[in-house]
């Protein structure tokens, strides 16, 4: 079951910070651009696009196509982070941070070989591509 509305609007508090995490984990790639997409009807995750620079010298019909990806969150960690007070959420949102990098890296690596270059901001497919974090 996806998240209630309820959730979801709880969430929207602590969007700005779970992008910011998520962008401080990306930090040693190029300077993506991290967007939350929480949305009643659709698998709550982070979008992690390729800066405007990148895009604009991808932006040919062939690949290498500027990076588009969307990160699925799992829906427990989510439940829990909106239902937590505020000392639970805050270290909740620390723990999000410190394990984001390498929970992503182990979905990408699960894809086929070469379908994302994170440190080049690039895809070999045009599009979204999609990934979803392990759950722990």
């Amino acid at each position: 079951m996806l998240l209630s509305d309820e959730e979801l609007a709880r969430l929207q508090s602590v969007a700005p910070f779970l992008r910011s995490e998520a962008h401080a984990a990306l930090e040693l790639e190029a300077n993506y651009e991290v967007t939350m997409e929480l949305e009643s009807h659709l698998q709550p995750g982070l979008r992690i696009r390729a800066p405007e620079s990148t895009q604009t010298s991808a932006a040919t019909d062939a690949p290498p196509y500027a990076l588009d990806l969307f990160v699925g969150l799992p829906l427990n960690e989510l439940r829990a982070l909106s239902h937590a007070d505020d000392a639970a959420r805050d270290a909740e949102i620390a723990r999000f941070g410190a394990r984001f990098s390498p929970r992503l890296l182990r979905a990408i690596a699960k894809m086929t070989p070469h379908e994302i270059d994170l440190d080049a901001g690039v895809q070999s497919e045009a599009g979204t591509l999609s990934v979803m974090l392990d759950e722990e």
